[in-house]
């Protein structure tokens, strides 16, 4: 597949700031359903929200790497009434302010209370909702049958909840406790919902099933992330190092499925 087909810029931004929403997410499962001494506290918690705030932020950014004039961006709203790109770019702003405000919050008072779970979820519904105004973007280009399938809406929540609690699982073993069933879980969905996905694009002409990058994610995206979920480190917590390598590969799997989901539509029509 030729690279210029994949449009890296939109590849990154979708993963990055799914992966963004879904940490948010996990992490304010995570404070709620951890134990009093084990819920992240301090320099942890800033830390987990400082990355996270970074992913969501920067991923989004990347979004402007697809415009034709980055400066002209402001342009992307005009058509709110009538166009999902619009819908798309208001939904984004907002929701980074949304981001935003909850990891001040986190910063400013590094505990588990009320207010920054409160934040949490409503980052956390509104990036899921930001997530599915992303899919109808495609969702909504009938003549695309690899994008016009309820795959592309599946891929994506995948996508954020595969990456955000592997990434929030990973992040808890480094600081020596203990995982709640709840976040194994969510691991174990997201891979779910990420398989179904591409069991559906299967089915779909074109979808180029074959390639060398649905192979790439399933064994970065699907499998490890279930054997990180199932057997953790054999009693051994991972270092700092490890998690940044295991992170990266399970975003490269997910990289890879985005950039057959991209490529396998624009190889057919240069002209996106």
């Amino acid at each position: 597949m030729n690279i210029h087909h994949m449009e890296l810029p939109l590849v990154f931004f979708t993963v990055m700031s799914q992966w963004g929403i879904g940490a948010v997410l996990a992490l304010t499962l995570y404070q709620m359903k951890a134990s009093t001494e084990n819920k992240l506290v301090g320099k942890p918690l800033r830390t987990a929200v400082l990355i996270i705030w970074l992913i969501e932020v920067i991923g989004s950014s990347m979004s402007m790497g697809h415009l034709g004039v980055p400066l002209e961006a402001y342009r992307s709203v005009l058509g709110l009434s009538h166009s999902w790109l619009s819908r798309e770019a208001v939904t984004f702003v907002l929701l980074n302010g949304l981001v935003t405000l909850w990891a001040l919050s986190c910063w400013l008072q590094p505990t588990a209370n009320m207010r920054n779970i409160v934040l949490g979820w409503l980052s956390g519904i509104g990036g899921l909702a930001a997530i599915l105004v992303t899919a109808q973007v495609y969702y909504q280009m009938v003549a695309h049958p690899l994008w016009h399938s309820p795959a592309t809406q599946i891929a994506f929540i995948g996508s954020a909840i595969v990456l955000g609690f592997s990434f929030i699982t990973l992040l808890v073993r480094v600081l020596d406790k203990p995982v709640p069933n709840i976040i194994k879980i969510g691991v174990i969905l997201g891979v779910v919902l990420v398989l179904i996905s591409q069991i559906i694009r299967a089915q779909i002409p074109a979808s180029q099933g074959g390639s060398y990058l649905l192979w790439w994610q399933v064994v970065m995206s699907m499998i490890l992330p279930c054997v990180i979920a199932l057997r953790g480190c054999k009693g051994k917590e991972p270092s700092i190092p490890l998690l940044a390598v295991l992170m990266m590969a399970m975003f490269s799997g997910e990289l890879a499925g985005r950039a057959l989901f991209y490529g396998a539509v624009m190889i057919q029509a240069p002209w996106f």
